[in-house]
């Protein structure tokens, strides 16, 4: 990314429009949303069973995560700062309550709950001072039985990350390149008092500039998944996160 910084870059006109079009056309990134909505899915049936589920979905874009929860959630609330990105978002959502503010400058939720809090493709590209404020304020409207869930979309364990990032860095030293380890991601959430429980692989195979359908990603996600050593080198984990001390 270039030297904007994340609150900045997202407010842009025409940023949601490209977004969703980068998401139509981006055949990796096509990839880790299906599977990221199998995931999702999985997470709903592990730690929602019988329970209703009153979702927030911060930095919520264009709605891709919330249109595809908001069916199955008893409400649903979208939160960005961007006119632009919402714009879209209001195009795609039909029950969902969107939000337009800026969570870490003015708290306008107030005293509000969520069981079920989402943070996608946040985390990684916000600056450090970003991400803690973020995660604090967030925090403050988890539920004491809810789950807040992130992702990670370039982390560092794999190995395509670190090669993307030793060839951008070569390439364009001065650039400013966000990452995150696994170790990170625990690091952010242990500070306001939360834990992973669950970290969820998504994305293994990502040579440069080779296109690589799908059933074979799919293939190799599946297989890989389910070898211990292998869990913590996809390129976008999905963290389950819950209160320190509490059950399943």
């Amino acid at each position: 990314m270039d030297n904007t910084n994340y609150t900045d870059s997202h407010k842009g006109k025409g940023k949601g429009s490209s977004y969703d079009e980068h998401y139509a056309k981006h055949p990796w990134d096509g990839f880790l949303w299906l599977r990221e909505q199998k995931v999702l899915a999985k997470i709903i049936d592990v730690y929602y069973e019988g329970k209703e589920i009153e979702l927030l979905d911060f930095a919520c874009g264009t709605g891709r995560i919330t249109s595809f929860l908001e069916n199955r959630v008893v409400t649903s609330t979208g939160m960005d700062i961007s006119d632009t990105m919402l714009n879209e978002a209001r195009s795609k959502l039909k029950r969902t309550e969107i939000i337009q503010s800026d969570i870490t400058q003015n708290d306008v939720l107030g005293d509000r709950k969520f069981n079920l809090i989402t943070a996608f493709r946040f985390f990684l590209n916000a600056e450090p001072a970003l991400r803690n404020k973020a995660i604090k304020a967030l925090v403050r409207h988890l539920s004491e039985d809810g789950y807040f869930v992130f992702n990670n979309h370039h982390c560092l364990n794999s190995p395509w990350t670190k090669l993307y990032y030793w060839y951008h860095l070569k390439k364009s030293p001065d650039s400013i390149y966000n990452l995150m380890t696994i170790e990170q991601m625990k690091e952010l959430v242990e500070q306001v008092g939360l834990e992973i429980v669950q970290v969820y692989p998504v994305g293994y195979f990502h040579p440069p500039k080779i296109r690589v359908p799908n059933f074979i990603n799919n293939a190799i996600d599946n297989t890989a998944s389910k070898i211990s050593v292998l869990k913590l080198f996809s390129e976008s984990p999905i963290a389950v996160c819950r209160r320190r001390n509490k059950t399943v």
